[in-house]
């Protein structure tokens, strides 16, 4: 699934020479949930990052997209090179109509964050040890194996 979304992703990441690194897990357990929504998430994560990076001149841009096994069910983490999450706006960016963009609308959250919990998961962000941000959600999986 995440590598259906960096396909059409693709042009906006070759535009930003953004440098894309995957470290996916292959013993996923299966997930149960809409997949064109959950690809909705990862794609609006993707896209976020890359303008994240655009002001990004003195360091590689760079874009690490992870999954892994996770005791609730998966783990997805979508890390940026960026300026990284500005304290003052930390616990405001899920916020319906909350945006630093400009020309922003501030919906791309809010509804990513929707989908994740209508899913029964958990979508939040983090400040990365590289300087950037990184959001991760979790989804809830049936139980069995991929």
């Amino acid at each position: 699934m995440i590598r259906e979304v960096l396909v059409l992703a693709e042009s906006e990441v070759s535009g930003a020479a953004v440098a894309v690194k995957t470290e996916l897990a292959t013993d996923l357990p299966t997930l149960l949930g809409d997949r064109v929504q959950v690809q909705q998430v990862i794609l609006n994560l993707i896209l976020n990052s890359i303008d994240a990076m655009s002001m990004t001149i003195h360091r590689r841009r760079e874009l690490i997209i992870r999954s892994a096994p996770h005791p609730d069910g998966v783990l997805i983490q979508v890390e940026d090179s960026g300026k990284g999450l500005d304290p003052q706006y930390a616990d405001r960016i899920f916020e319906p109509f909350f945006t630093t963009k400009p020309g922003g609308i501030g919906l791309g959250l809010s509804i990513s964050r929707s989908i994740i919990d209508a899913h029964g998961g958990s979508l939040w962000a983090a400040s990365s040890a590289k300087g950037g941000a990184i959001f991760q959600f979790i989804l809830p999986s049936t139980g069995g194996a991929a």
